[in-house]
C-alpha cells in the first residue's frame, strides 16, 4: 500500500525533474 507521504514525494520529484528538463531544454534551444 502506498502512503500519502510517498505520493507527495513522488509528485515533488516528478515536478523537479520536469522543471530541470524544461530549463535544460531552454538552455539547449
Amino acid at each position: 500500500m502506498i502512503s500519502d507521504g510517498q505520493i507527495g514525494i513522488a509528485l515533488v520529484a516528478a515536478f523537479i525533474t520536469t522543471l530541470l528538463a524544461f530549463r535544460l531544454g531552454k538552455a539547449l534551444y
